[in-house]
């Protein structure tokens, strides 16, 4: 049986690195990427929940300024015709896109979309 006293376990803990800043580092991959916002995209279209989509694609986009630098908000909102302060208030999780703005910042990512109905 695997046993840890209570000082190793919480050197083990404090040597964890912090999941966020792994998540984002591993962001800097646009295959990643892509592939993360595909999965909670689809999981959107299945049960409805937008709140993991618009936080894989504020995730994305974070990822995307940390690479590029401060000018990579300014660069994004002005092609995608945001106000630059709403954008920075999306990336900082202070406000939430609407479902427009969000498909808006998949294409300034440089991602296409294909939705399809189906019948229930």
């Amino acid at each position: 049986m695997f046993n840890l006293n209570k000082d190793k376990l919480q050197e083990f803990i404090n040597n964890a690195p912090n999941w966020e800043d792994d998540h984002l580092e591993r962001l800097q991959d646009t295959e990643y990427q892509r592939s993360w916002l595909e999965l909670t995209l689809n999981e959107f279209l299945e049960d409805g929940n937008i709140d993991t989509f618009i936080r894989c694609l504020t995730d994305v986009v974070k990822a995307r300024v940390k690479a590029s630098g401060r000018g990579e908000i300014s660069r994004l909102a002005k092609e995608l015709n945001i106000d630059r302060s709403n954008l920075s208030e999306i990336v900082n999780g202070d406000k939430q896109p609407r479902l427009e703005t969000a498909f808006k910042l998949l294409n300034g990512l440089g991602y296409k979309y294909d939705i399809r109905l189906k019948s229930a």
